[in-house]
């Protein structure tokens, strides 16, 4: 980075606009000489400022940089243009402060305003960057490669910091270096390795907590030989932290073989009782079926003799239904009168309705002339009442008219949602009965796959004598994911439907809030008091409205004028209605006349006999169905009777009680072994379960173990942490070289400014201290005495010395270092006044010799024997009105 030019406006203790040209040095050394508070630091505090938005000391703020010089009315900012990689860049800055306004207060006092803080930077082709304060500070600090602190470390030592990067502890220079080399990558390195061995770490205490799990689930037999010897075997392995895991497998071994033929004595028992009941049973079965068939013949012969005992009421009934039939002609008959009575009663109930609808229609009519009168007499009477209310609702009609169109939204949305909802309850239902139904058929699904002889994987019998049948409408999987699908579909649209809802409710809330703001608004224009020019604007705008009005008005009147034509006509048209209604109410009239002479003569007689058929014939069909039912009964017992002598011919009755008392006894005991089976087989199951993860985990475990030795050993080497040697991390190791080739670019000039006294030494990693961050910590070998110390211990002046020399050697290395920041300046801010005169002439022969090449260096000093030394010079001098800054060449 090199300076091109410096504007510095109410600045510090720069009053007004303050113009630097550095574009009048190309190379060499400068000075910026002034007496002390003048503001030679200001200048370093405003590029500092420029480039970072921080001074160089890090004390003052740049809210706190306002001339105290500065008229009212100027501006405070700083503009930085400089170059770097040969591209040239201006930056622009300003602090947040309080400015003139340009009007005043209402009793004519100055009005104080705040400027917020801004920055701009102006890019090589001349555009502007984009972006915010906070990406644009992004962007400098990647066009120099530093940020303030390194910056001011090695680019602008500032006043009271310059001993900082001498001084600095091993862990700050990791910082800087880390950045200026970019050694970012082996600290990636280091974390990659750190965060693999945690890992590693993590799945080892993971696989041997869940070895130690899986133990913890073995059962061990009960009823054995040896329990008490194996019970301790497993306990003793158990209650390790982390047992050797092939005596685990090897005592498992023998827990899962003695269970084997534990389990098998279970089954051999549960088998062999199982085939007792089952022999049992089906004796039991086949003569409980024969004593069935012998109480069903005695039932059958039972309900025969029944049956002959009503056979002559039957004979008798019969006679008496042949008799009743003539009454069906008489039903006829009445059925004709009823139909003719349906008629009458249609035609008077039209009569009726025609009626009814010209009332309505009158009363109409009376109110909408009702309205009309009061609507006219209101325009008359409150026009100007009417006019203001126009005006009002003008404002008002949007709002409402958009709050009705919403209200409609809303109540389609209900619609919408409670179909949706609907839908979704009707899926959701839809689906849990198919997955209800095809759940409930996976027993048999499963008895499908049985066979005689193989063992059931839920009971563990070998035989299957009543397996569970598939539904043939039982649902299939499919069926079921496509119901899921259907659900999950309807609840979407549900969910979509329910947003919706949501959004134009929230629409309707904001509606109504607006429209009140409008009415209050309306209210507090009404108490406003308006100046003549607003005055003649809104009566321009009220008589154009009332224009309109009157137009509406006029047009409402001969609506109206319509109307009454219309409503003329109408009334023509009810009053011929009305003639047409009385003439078929007196057609009516007459035909009801000829139906009453009928109804007179025939009326009660045919009453009674329709009534009384209708009961006979009631009658009659009961006592056939009665007479049918007795006709089945008799041939269904009789055919029964007949099976059943056939069935139990050449057999007898046995009691059965004794063997079925013996086969309750065989399955008490049958339980009891099967429930000893179920348990053993599930306990062994479980062993079996636990022995091969654990087989799993022991080789999982093996493999993590090896794997996390290598890698946490390669961590603690990387990051500096193995037990009893130096806390020196990769990235250190590797920045070592970088920092002594710092301290022999450093030396170069340092035997020269101390006349071969000392130098500086990068301490051997024997002598590093094994306590906090190592390995960067800066030792002096005083070449007189051939003895070590700490740099610490330099004197003022050696201090100085030796803190340039870093600065210069620093300043080499970057320049020589490929990809890396270019420095093509650098400012030293005081430090010169703790040299004597010779040492003081070194120092500066080094500078020069320094700036000489391709570099320009700035000393910030009042030391006057400088000024003799340094032929460009910038002297700030202090007056009343402020700093001012002129070239001295």
């Amino acid at each position: 980075m090199r300076p091109v030019k410096l504007i510095m406006s109410a600045f510090g203790s720069y009053a007004g606009e303050e113009i630097v040209d550095f574009s009048k040095l190309n190379t060499g050394l400068f000075l910026i000489s002034g007496d002390t508070g003048s503001g030679k630091t200001t200048i370093f505090d405003a590029i500092t400022y420029a480039l970072y938005d921080k001074t160089s000391g890090g004390k003052r703020e740049g809210n706190m940089m306002r001339s105290q010089y500065a008229e009212d009315d100027v501006e405070t900012y700083v503009e930085f243009t400089f170059s770097y990689r040969e591209q040239i860049y201006t930056i622009r800055r300003n602090p947040e402060y309080q400015r003139l306004g340009k009007r005043r207060l209402a009793d004519g006092s100055p009005r104080y305003v705040k400027e917020t803080s801004k920055v701009s930077l102006l890019m090589p082709d001349g555009k502007e960057f984009r972006g915010k304060k906070r990406e644009i500070d992004a962007k400098i600090e990647e066009i120099m490669g530093l940020d303030a602190n390194q910056f001011m470390q090695i680019a602008m030592i500032a006043q009271g910091d310059f001993l900082k990067l001498l001084h600095a502890e091993s862990k700050e220079r990791k910082l800087i270096f880390s950045k200026i080399f970019q050694t970012n990558l082996y600290y990636r390195v280091e974390e990659k390795l750190k965060e693999r061995a945690k890992q590693l770490y993590i799945q080892v205490e993971e696989t041997r907590k869940d070895i130690l799990r899986e133990m913890e689930r073995v059962e061990l037999p009960d009823e054995i030989e040896d329990r008490e010897e194996l019970e301790k075997r497993w306990l003793l392995l158990s209650s390790l932290d982390m047992p050797p895991i092939e005596e685990v497998m090897d005592c498992l071994r023998d827990i899962v073989e003695i269970g084997k033929n534990w389990e098998k004595e279970s089954e051999k028992q549960t088998n062999a009782l199982q085939k007792k009941i089952e022999t049992l049973n089906l004796q039991i079965q086949r003569q409980e079926e024969i004593n069935a068939l012998f109480q069903a013949l005695e039932k059958a012969q039972q309900e025969e003799e029944k049956l002959k005992e009503k056979t002559s009421e039957i004979v008798l009934l019969k006679a008496r239904i042949t008799e009743s039939k003539s009454a069906q002609k008489i039903l006829v008959e009445e059925l004709k009168l009823q139909k003719l009575k349906s008629e009458y009663e249609k035609v008077e109930k039209a009569v009726g309705e025609l009626k009814e609808w010209f009332e309505n229609v009158m009363q109409k009519e009376l109110k909408l002339q009702e309205i009309y009168e009061k609507s006219q007499e209101m325009w008359e009477n409150n026009n100007d009442s009417l006019q203001e209310q126009i005006i009002c609702l003008s404002n008002l009609l949007p709002h409402y008219e958009k709050i009705r169109k919403l209200e409609q939204d809303k109540e389609n949305a209900v619609v919408i949602l409670k179909k949706h909802m609907e839908n979704s309850r009707t899926a959701s239902e839809k689906y849990e009965n198919l997955y209800q139904r095809f759940f409930e058929e996976q027993a048999g699904i499963l008895a499908g796959q049985l066979k005689e002889g193989r063992a059931c994987p839920v009971c563990g019998s070998m035989t299957h004598p009543h397996p569970a049948r598939i539904n043939q409408d039982a649902p299939n999987q499919q069926q079921v994911e496509s119901a899921k699908k259907e659900r999950d579909a309807a609840e979407k649209k549900r969910s979509q439907a329910t947003e919706g809802f949501q959004q134009i409710q929230g629409e309707l809330k904001s509606e109504y809030a607006q429209l009140e703001e409008v009415l209050e608004m309306q209210k507090k224009d009404a108490e406003e008091r308006w100046d003549e020019e607003r005055v003649r604007e809104k009566l321009k705008v009220l008589k154009q409205e009332r224009n309109i009005l009157q137009s509406d008005y006029e047009k409402a009147q001969k609506n109206m004028q319509k109307f009454n034509e219309e409503k003329t006509h109408k009334k023509g048209l009810l009053e011929s209605r009305e003639e047409q209604r009385f003439e078929l109410a007196q057609s009516v009239s007459e035909q009801t006349k000829v139906w009453e002479q009928v109804f007179k003569a025939e009326k009660f007689q045919s009453i009674e006999r329709y009534e009384q058929a209708k009961t006979g014939i009631s009658k009659i069909e009961k006592q056939e169905a009665e007479i049918q039912k007795y006709e089945q009964e008799c041939v269904r017992v009789q055919t029964t009777i007949q099976n059943l002598k056939e069935q139990t011919a050449s057999k007898q009755r046995i009691d059965v009680k004794e063997e079925q008392e013996t086969a309750a006894k065989y399955q008490t005991e049958w339980k009891e072994w099967k429930a000893k089976h179920l348990a053993r087989h599930s306990v062994q199951n479980k062993n079996k379960e636990a022995q091969k993860k654990l087989k799993s985990y022991a080789e999982k475990s093996g493999i993590l173990q090896k794997r996390y030795e290598m890698v946490g050993n390669l961590s603690r080497t990387a990051n500096g942490n193995l037990a009893g040697s130096a806390k020196l991390d990769f990235e250190t190791y590797v920045q070592r070289k970088y920092f002594k080739q710092i301290i022999a670019a450093a030396n170069r000039r340092l035997v020269k400014m101390t006349s071969n006294e000392f130098i500086l030494q990068c301490r051997e990693v024997k002598n590093l201290s094994s306590r906090g961050e190592a390995g960067l910590d800066l030792d002096v070998y005083h070449m007189v005495s051939a003895t070590t110390r700490d740099v610490k211990t330099l004197s003022g002046g050696e201090s100085f010395m030796a803190a340039l020399a870093m600065a210069l050697g620093l300043s080499d290395i970057i320049q020589n270092t490929v990809g890396a920041v270019q420095l093509e300046t650098m400012f030293v801010d005081e430090g010169f006044g703790s040299l004597d005169d010779e040492a003081r002439e070194r120092a500066v022969q080094i500078l020069k010799e320094l700036a000489g090449e391709k570099t320009l260096v700035g000393i910030i000093s009042h030391v006057n024997e400088l000024k003799e030394e340094v032929d460009w010079q910038l002297q700030v001098r202090k007056t009343e009105k402020g700093s001012q800054a002129r070239w001295n060449f």
